[in-house]
């Protein structure tokens, strides 16, 4: 049986375009965080997955880390980008935080400004009227049936339960004021993309050393900048390997028992 409709019915666009509608309505007027904010974000985003997802042409085709074969992440990441602000104050967390407010109350001091916009966003989306939107998403009505299997009831279930994961993800991660997202989506970019950037990285500073050289030199040979790039890459590596380790295991590794060993052996040998 197919998951999806024959055709996208007028009920179905009319719908999708009053959630729309109700989310840029809640946005709030201030310097920053308002629609218009909400609309660069969104056709950023739509232009990123864009990029990520063509084939063909001039660009040579790269990893799309499991977007590409997955519509619902690609659904979720749109999502995200349209909703990750709205009701924002146009107040900082610290602020909100410092001066008790009562969302910091409410969400703990917590990633503030993003908690409230994830629960106005989803407060909206179960709303009876856009049980259309979540039946074609997700087989919403279809999963209510008795006669339905449990397999299938249960995979709806996870599919929407796996969407608001990443819209919940996406959007708490644009609190870049937590140093503990922070450093998640650094290890992630990182893991991602590391070489990459640091391949660029190296070819920046080739391109460095050589505009400060002389007229009539070159820019080194091939072996130095393989070797460069080979301890930089090492050097990555054993930083993070010391961050996973506890304190016991670093002391080991930087030879915090070695005198202990040398001493037993001096004394082997008298």
């Amino acid at each position: 049986r197919p998951r999806w409709p024959s055709r996208i019915t007028p009920r179905l666009v009319s719908r999708l375009r009053q959630y729309v509608l109700v989310i840029c309505e809640n946005y709030r007027t201030v310097p920053y965080h308002d629609v218009e904010h909400a609309y660069h974000v969104f056709l950023s985003a739509n232009k990123l997955l864009d990029l990520l997802l063509r084939e063909g042409g001039r660009r040579r085709a790269g990893p799309t880390f499991g977007i590409k074969s997955d519509p619902l992440a690609q659904l979720a990441f749109l999502f995200s980008a349209l909703v990750h602000d709205v009701d924002h104050r146009g107040i900082s967390n610290r602020q909100l935080v410092l001066e008790s407010d009562d969302l910091a109350i409410l969400y703990n001091d917590q990633s503030v400004a993003e908690q409230r916009s994830l629960a106005v966003a989803f407060a909206v989306w179960m709303m009876p009227e856009y049980g259309v939107l979540r039946g074609v998403l997700f087989d919403e009505d279809a999963a209510l049936e008795e006669k339905k299997k449990d397999d299938d009831r249960n995979r709806n279930r996870e599919e929407h339960f796996k969407f608001r994961k990443l819209v919940i993800d996406l959007v708490l991660v644009t609190d870049i004021a937590s140093p503990e997202r922070t450093q998640i989506v650094k290890s992630k970019w990182k893991e991602a993309f590391g070489e990459v950037i640091l391949t660029a990285n190296l070819n920046q500073r080739k391109g460095t050393k050589r505009g400060g050289g002389s007229g009539g030199g070159g820019g080194g040979n091939d072996g130095d900048r393989d070797q460069d790039r080979n301890r930089e890459m090492e050097t990555d590596k054993r930083n993070e390997r010391e961050r996973n380790q506890g304190p016991i295991e670093r002391r080991r590794g930087h030879g915090g028992e070695a005198p202990a060993n040398n001493t037993r052996e001096r004394r082997r040998h008298r």
